[in-house]
């Protein structure tokens, strides 16, 4: 354990459940209204996190209404009661994502807070993604980071990642919301679900009770992926690079791409033909290894009417006007 606390009140209701011989425990005092269903939301947390990415290590986890926006010890949160049900389920199940980062895999939050925070708003989302599933926040709670983008990557105020926690302007957005945002796009436009998981299980599998530093992280999701993905962590950590791709031209049977921006990803075309038919298309980061244009021969003979780059609008592209043709 890497650290301790303790709690007592004269009036706390206690409510309890278990989860494969973990004891999973609530403590609030009896006018927190939303913590009634705070033990069901504790267990679906450690359930989540334990199954999708590494088993729970300690034998109760316990979550008391605390004073604070929210703290974390080892097996031991403090969450206050929230204004909302959906609030409520994030900041228990946040704090309770701590339990693995940083207590089970040991980064130094306080000089790479997104190892931290950051990793543990990422898997907060599929979390609260599964919980709520079926209602409009469960349905769009994984893309938020990315709807934060605009307001906070602002050119000349944003920070890189990598910079000191102490010299950074916005922590929300630096420790937090982009670097899982980072991990978003890493898992489903660049590596892919199953690859991502296989390496992310991997990384905190190795480092269990250890102390990594990112180049162990790079290292490892390097080695278990089979990627090189130096050009990613450039644009998304060391720097403060942005994206924008654009479709320059459609003829001859060949859409000329260009990256007009700084930061490189893989790119998606939607394509509509003459017959109203439609396809859509994955070109890998391999395409930009020759420079910023690269032109894509459309197979077959039928005449292209229309294309879209990045059709289900997943990346932060900052220009999305020169994302479709015709314009």
């Amino acid at each position: 354990m890497r650290d301790l606390a303790f709690a007592a009140g004269p009036n706390f209701r206690w409510d309890a459940s278990g989860y494969k011989g973990i004891l999973i425990e609530t403590l609030y005092r009896p006018t927190a209204d939303k913590w009634e269903e705070a033990n069901r939301m504790a267990r679906g947390a450690i359930q989540y996190f334990s199954e999708q990415w590494f088993p729970y290590p300690y034998s109760h986890a316990t979550t008391v209404e605390g004073p604070i926006e929210g703290m974390e010890y080892p097996m031991l949160t403090f969450v206050p009661n929230s204004p909302s049900r959906e609030e409520q389920q994030w900041v228990l199940a946040h704090e309770f994502g701590h339990e693995w980062f940083p207590m089970v895999v040991g980064s130094n939050e306080r000089l790479y807070p997104w190892m931290d925070e950051g990793f543990n708003t990422f898997i907060d989302l599929g979390n609260a993604a599964k919980y709520f599933a079926g209602s409009p926040y469960g349905d769009t709670i994984e893309v938020h980071p990315l709807h934060l983008y605009p307001d906070h990557a602002v050119p000349g105020a944003e920070q890189p990642i990598i910079t000191k926690p102490t010299e950074v302007r916005d922590l929300f957005w630096d420790a937090y919301q982009k670097p899982a945002l980072m991990m978003q796009e890493l898992r489903y436009e660049v590596l892919g679900k199953e690859r991502f998981d296989a390496a992310f299980r991997a990384y905190i599998r190795a480092w269990q009770f250890k102390h990594p530093t990112p180049s162990d992280f790079f290292r490892m999701i390097h080695d278990e992926s089979g990627m090189d993905l130096d050009w990613f962590w450039r644009g998304w950590i060391y720097t403060t690079a942005r994206l924008d791709q654009a479709i320059d031209s459609v003829s001859g049977g060949k859409v000329y791409l260009s990256n007009r921006g700084t930061m490189i990803m893989p790119a998606e075309l939607g394509l509509t033909f003459e017959d109203g038919t439609q396809m859509t298309v994955r070109l890998p980061i391999e395409m930009w290894n020759l420079g910023s244009r690269f032109a894509y021969r459309v197979p077959g003979t039928k005449r292209v009417t229309r294309v879209e780059l990045d059709p289900r609008k997943a990346l932060p592209d900052i220009d999305r006007r020169n994302n479709i043709w015709p314009r």
